[in-house]
């Protein structure tokens, strides 16, 4: 009797340490932001006053709140396709028998655990107007030099560029094992059938590549909504906030700004929208999708 309790009970005491740690740091804390957006609390002084929803009628009229806005839908929607495209055109490479092959995956592999410090770095020289190696480039081609990162045109995209490098890595991977699960008497029978390789990609590749492609869309999507770093080290939002993400909004309403209810407000904002995404992208991109074995 004292056994079989024992085998019952032992898994949960295993998982309670886990269970506690993640209330403790998610799940508390966002109940707590959560009422905080209802209060007008400034960092620098302990009083709070209950503005109900005052703080989420003021989104509706703020303009740079729906200009960062606008802003991470479009780094959303330039980066997810670049890093499922890349990624998966990398992965297909590296899946052939190809000499240094290890080499090369490693390479690819590099900017995953290269710290968002270092890289934004990097990337600000890649993009200097006078010694970066893109301006290089364009000279050599007779066009004239541009400032990447300050100008409202281009800043955007070439953070873009940079979030692309930053992902391929680890998707790579993800589609790497992938491909390789691929049973291969698929492609035996399609040959036998006389299919080419762009047959053979579009009708078995890519239709069991859709859990994976699945997965690397709302893993990217997440990741955009909340994009912050490279934004506040190469850009600081500008120019004329243009890169101002929904993220880097909240950190320079709650720490310059001091409008803790407020970016809490925003927080929650942010977490309904991710919310709303996931659903949508699992519901539509993930019709037909299984996860069987066979």
């Amino acid at each position: 009797m004292w056994y079989r309790f024992q085998r019952k009970i032992a898994p949960y005491v295993f998982i309670l340490p886990g269970v506690l740690f993640y209330l403790m740091v998610t799940f508390i804390p966002a109940a707590i932001g959560i009422g905080l957006s209802f209060t007008n609390w400034s960092i620098i002084t302990p009083k709070y006053d209950w503005v109900g929803l005052r703080n989420y009628e003021r989104l509706l009229s703020d303009s740079l709140f729906q200009t960062s806005l606008g802003n991470t839908f479009r780094y959303a929607l330039w980066l997810i396709p670049g890093v499922v495209i890349c990624s998966l055109l990398l992965a297909l490479l590296l899946n052939t028998k190809v000499r240094g092959i290890t080499f090369f995956r490693t390479v690819y592999y590099l900017p995953m655990v290269t710290p968002i410090a270092v890289a934004s770095v990097i990337w600000m020289w890649i993009y200097d107007r006078r010694t970066g190696i893109l301006n290089y480039i364009v000279r050599l081609l007779g066009m004239p030099p541009r400032n990447w990162l300050n100008s409202p045109n281009t800043a955007l995209g070439s953070l873009v560029a940079m979030g692309i490098w930053l992902s391929v890595g680890s998707n790579m991977i993800i589609y790497l094992a992938a491909l390789q699960g691929i049973s291969r008497s698929y492609y035996e029978a399609a040959d036998i059938d006389g299919a080419g390789y762009w047959q053979r990609f579009r009708y078995i590749t890519v239709p069991l590549l859709r859990p994976t492609t699945l997965f690397v869309i709302i893993t990217t999507t997440m990741g955009a909504l909340r994009a912050f770093s490279q934004m506040n080290i190469m850009t600081q939002g500008g120019p004329l906030d243009s890169t101002t993400t929904i993220v880097f909004y909240i950190f320079k309403t709650a720490f310059t700004d001091l409008r803790m209810g407020y970016a809490a407000a925003v927080s929650v904002v942010l977490f309904v929208i991710t919310l709303v995404i996931t659903f949508i992208d699992w519901k539509f991109l993930g019709k037909g999708v299984s996860y069987d074995a066979d």
